[in-house]
């Protein structure tokens, strides 16, 4: 008996190697190929910049900052969160900041913004310059007494002005038109 299973044995194993059919899938037609639908959107916020986080969550970390009107590839969007690409760098910004029509960046050629030139007119230490036109907004920087700064604008108290290359906001209190007598 032991004679017949060697020989049926050998015969199964040395058959199926025979009769092995070669499979191989034809490919897709390119209509059939899942592709990922991308769109193009800009970042619209009103000042500042749009933080592009590391996943979608307002506690992520930060991947990139992108600045007002910049264009992003959008890969998805879901619960408030877009997926996007920017810079090379890919990431989740919040939905309400994207539009997909570029938005306005600086002033328009029709109503150019007049800066005026003013002076930091403080009686004693230095004049913050805030980040909002609050008292609570955070400091950006600390003005001395006779500085020269660009005002862009004024409105309810406060001045939007650049100094030293940074932008901000400061009481019109402590401005004035004229340099004030340092010393």
């Amino acid at each position: 008996m032991k004679k017949l299973i060697i020989p049926t044995f050998c015969f199964a194993v040395l058959s199926t190697v025979a009769f092995e059919e070669k499979i191989s899938a034809a490919p897709l037609p390119a209509e059939q190929i899942n592709t990922i639908e991308t769109s193009n959107k800009y970042v619209n916020v009103s000042s500042g910049s749009l933080n592009m986080r590391k996943s979608a969550s307002e506690n992520a970390g930060v991947v990139a900052k992108l600045s007002k009107g910049m264009q992003v590839t959008v890969y998805s969007e879901s619960k408030g969160w877009a997926k996007i690409k920017a810079n090379g760098k890919e990431g989740y910004v919040s939905t309400k900041y994207l539009s997909t029509t570029k938005p306005v960046t600086g002033s328009t050629p029709s109503a150019p913004v007049k800066a005026t030139t003013k002076y930091v007119n403080v009686s004693s230490g230095t004049l913050n310059m805030r980040k909002s036109g609050t008292e609570t907004a955070s400091i950006v920087a600390k003005l001395s007494k006779g500085m020269q700064v660009t005002v862009y604008s004024e409105s309810k108290g406060w001045a939007k002005i650049k100094a030293n290359g940074k932008e901000g906001y400061v009481s019109t209190k402590y401005l004035s038109t004229t340099k004030p007598v340092t010393g």
